[in-house]
């Protein structure tokens, strides 16, 4: 992690104009300016933000946009395999079902939205897990840890605990 001192140097060697931001990477850390309202005072800022896991999409972006593939031989070999399965489309990833449509690969952020729209939304109805996975997957979703997920999910609902004939 780079130390206080890096980061101000850093900062004080990046001279940008009004209208422009360089983005930067660094050891596992990204660099952006932050957007600023059309009202407010134009401050030269670096924020930094965390980035925590990587993407379960990356190898599979890295493989099939820029040809790279991961150093263990193992992995390579499960890249290639899986890659045939997905289609990046106007900057989206898609995932080809068994029973023909396409499914929108979904990150951390909006795989938890989904189950909750699924599970007790407008039309949700508390389903037990493989039933809400069943569901998210009609409604054209995807993640490798689907199941899992989902089985976690009904089992952390509070209503669901609350309100079924037994607590599970």
């Amino acid at each position: 992690m780079p130390t206080n001192d890096a980061l101000v140097n850093l900062a004080a060697t990046l001279a940008l104009g009004v209208e422009e931001s360089i983005p930067i990477p660094v050891c596992g850390q990204l660099v952006i300016t932050p957007l600023v309202d059309g009202g407010a005072e134009v401050v030269k800022t670096v924020s930094i933000y965390k980035i925590d896991k990587e993407d379960w999409r990356q190898p599979l972006i890295d493989y099939l946009e820029h040809g790279k593939l991961p150093s263990e031989s193992r992995h390579k070999i499960e890249v290639q395999r899986r890659a045939s399965l997905f289609l990046y489309y106007k900057g989206t990833w898609y995932r080809r079902s068994f029973l023909g449509p396409w499914l929108r690969c979904l990150d951390n952020e909006e795989r938890k939205q989904v189950m909750e729209e699924a599970h007790a939304g407008v039309c949700g109805a508390h389903q037990s897990g493989p039933k809400l996975h069943d569901h998210v997957k009609r409604m054209g979703y995807y993640w490798p840890t689907m199941v899992r997920d989902c089985i976690e999910f009904a089992r952390g609902c509070d209503a669901c605990q609350l309100h079924a004939n037994f607590i599970h």
